[in-house]
């Protein structure tokens, strides 16, 4: 292995190089001495004159194996072959090419039997900024060499080296290309040591940043303002924010400790489709702020996504009733909207997706004949609903035994709370809090297709049940009208509320039932990323209305064109949606054009958040403006929209994601 890792060093494969060095060492000692040797040779990203470092899009250089924020390494082997062919190292390709089956993220990780699971393994996470920025790296330096001896606390001390020869790297790159000066002379201080003022704080938590290749920074105006003497930074904010944007970084979260840099961070992530900005709306927050966030979503921006307060931080202390009050109030989302508290956890984001729909049609066909009522069929469904989440427990819980035996994640563990008291990494249990947030698909579509079968074999008996499935897709005008006129969730229909309420409640509260080896169980989440395109392709025609492999219900609003009550017949029904029970936060999209009035749409975001919604994300065009954008992308390049749980740029989207966003109801 000595040879294995000559041969990568030489062909510049320094990552990959460090995961050779000491073969037969702990994952820790291996992990921490590739992040070591990639901080001692990566290249320098900076944009002349930025007030930042790193800034721009990160430069990995020519890297095959690179460092990569969730999964902790990312291989290419294609580049790889051909490096390793070139320097006639066909031993170096064969030893990476078997780390990664042991150690990364590929498909011999799962045991999935059904096609309504579909994994993801993605984890996010927002390291402890506020302690970075209070200690210094040079803090943590003192509290890893207070560790007894042993292979846990070398491993970090050795990343530490690392960390400590990138800093002066940097600084001595910055001096000799002249950058400028308060740059310089702000990383002359952080991150080794505590910052004097506001700006060297944001250049420390920048700094830190991309030490995780650019996830999540969490609390943004909190950790802040211990250093925020009334200065104007928004241009800074906006530099920091733009880099995330350039880097793929997720999330950030305002208040409710409301405060003028509230409004600064706001202000700056004007034209920015990253990262999200989520603001934590609580009774008391301000009418300017009112007036400053819906008149930035009315601008089009897709920013901020507002999230209940309240109801957050009421369910979160109830289910879990040992975390001490001001460690669920560091509450923020990471990723697209994933439940964390800021440095204390690591949680999966999106671990793992359940197919609602496609489930139920597998039922429809294979078990309607055998029911006599309605009643009947809908148990069949939902037992074999709990099967899929038995299946889901299963696999998360296997995933999450082999991180923890493959996977070391040397700058969480680092700087997440409690892995270096505990004296364990990130992925083996180290962090304070630790739980599974899978996700689910195409529940609004179910409830739909229930009530369907509820009304026209059953209730009104207008088919048999043959004659029903015989119809499915087959574009019969009288049958789909009929399947169109069936009550359906966001119409503010009572009976279809209650089933919708019925088959939430069952299904989130099976989840609280499974536990894990390892962390606190599972948090549901039911936030659909980019999944209910792909999901959709699965599933063939279903009695709401939906077409072979159209997209599923992209939040828990209502199927789209299911609304004709308008918006607040749809919120009224999504508040029957058991939320409370989705501690990983219940995605609602909501689409409007610029016409609307701001105090409207206040009121319905108060109103809806009164009843017990959770979050609600609003997308600002017009149906004309997204299908010119759909048919000429270059002249609309600045169209951001909101999608299952994240912003983005509409010409950056799939052609099925557009048309799933086009398809949406727009309220005027």
């Amino acid at each position: 292995m000595e040879t294995v890792a000559r041969q990568l060093e030489a062909m510049g494969e320094y990552f990959a190089a460090g995961f050779f060095e000491m073969p037969d060492a702990g994952i820790e000692t291996r992990f921490c001495r590739a992040f070591r040797r990639y901080y001692e040779n990566c290249p320098m990203s900076y944009l002349e004159g930025s007030p930042l470092f790193p800034s721009g899009k990160i430069n990995k250089g020519s890297l095959a194996v690179y460092p990569h924020y969730c999964r902790q390494f990312q291989v290419n082997l294609k580049l790889l072959e051909e490096k390793c062919s070139a320097f006639s190292a066909k031993e170096a390709y064969e030893a990476v090419e078997a780390f990664q089956k042991e150690h990364g993220w590929d498909d011999g990780w799962k045991d999935i039997s059904t096609d309504a699971v579909d994994w993801e393994g993605w984890t996010h996470s927002t390291l402890n900024y506020r302690k970075i920025l209070s200690d210094g790296i040079n803090g943590y330096e003192k509290r890893v060499s207070a560790l007894p001896e042993g292979s846990f606390r070398a491993a970090l001390l050795d990343l530490i080296a690392g960390i400590k020869n990138y800093h002066l790297r940097a600084l001595a790159y910055l001096r000799d290309i002249k950058a400028d000066a308060r740059l310089i002379s702000a990383l002359e201080n952080v991150p080794m040591n505590p910052p004097k003022d506001a700006y060297e704080a944001l250049v420390s938590v920048n700094f830190a940043l991309y030490l995780d290749e650019c996830d999540n920074i969490g609390r943004v105006d909190s950790w802040l303002m211990p250093y925020y003497r009334g200065e104007a930074l928004e241009s800074v904010m906006h530099v920091m924010l733009e880099n995330l944007q350039y880097n793929g970084g997720w999330s950030i979260a305002l208040g409710p400790d409301y405060s003028e840099l509230t409004k600064q961070w706001l202000n700056a992530s004007t034209g920015l489709a990253r990262p999200m900005v989520e603001l934590r709306v609580s009774e008391n927050m301000p009418d300017e702020l009112w007036e400053l966030a819906v008149n930035k979503v009315l601008e089009g921006g897709g920013q901020p996504a507002f999230y209940n307060e309240r109801v957050i931080q009421q369910r979160l202390r109830k289910r879990l009733p040992k975390a001490p009050k001001e460690d669920i109030y560091e509450f923020c989302g990471v990723g697209c909207t994933e439940t964390s508290f800021g440095g204390m956890t690591c949680s999966g984001g999106i671990d793992i997706n359940l197919n609602v729909l496609w489930i139920f049609d597998k039922c429809l066909h294979e078990k309607l004949a055998e029911c006599a009522s309605f009643d009947e069929f809908y148990e069949v469904f939902t037992r074999r609903l709990r099967q899929g989440q038995d299946e889901v427990a299963s696999a998360v819980n296997m995933i999450y035994n082999k991180k923890a035996k493959t996977v070391f994640a040397p700058i969480r563990t680092l700087f997440v709370d409690d892995c270096i008291d505990r004296q364990l990494g990130y992925y083996q249990g180290g962090a304070r809090y630790t739980f599974a947030m899978p996700s689910d698909s195409g529940i609004p579509n179910t409830v739909d297709s229930l009530m369907a079968v509820k009304k026209l074999v059953f209730d009104e008996k207008l088919y048999s049940k043959e004659e029903f499935l015989h119809l499915l897709g087959k574009g019969d005008p009288a049958f789909e009208a009929r399947l169109n006129k069936c009550p359906s969730y966001g119409m503010d229909d009572s009976e279809a509320d209650a089933l919708m309420h019925d088959l939430t409640s069952r299904f989130y509260e099976y989840y609280e039932s499974k536990t894990l080896d390892m962390g606190l169980g599972i948090l549901p989440t039911s936030h659909q990323f980019k999944r209910h395109t792909k999901e959709g392709r699965k599933v063939g025609a279903t009695p709401d209305g939906r077409k072979s492999g159209q997209a599923l219900a992209d939040s828990i609003a209502s199927v789209n064109g299911k609304a004709i009550k308008g918006p607040t017949g749809m919120l009224s029904s999504a508040v029957s949606f058991s939320q409370d029970k989705v501690y990983g936060i219940p995605v609602l999209n909501l689409s409007v054009t610029k016409k609307y009035d701001p105090g409207i749409l206040r009121a319905l975001i108060e109103g809806y958040f009164a009843k017990g919604g959770t979050q609600m994300q609003i997308t600002c065009t017009s149906k004309e403006k997204l299908l010119a954008a759909r048919k000429d992308p270059n002249s609309h390049r600045d169209l951001i929209v909101r999608v299952g749980g994240f912003s983005e740029f509409f010409h950056k989207l799939s052609d099925d994601l557009k048309d799933a966003v086009i398809a949406r109801t727009m309220f005027e």
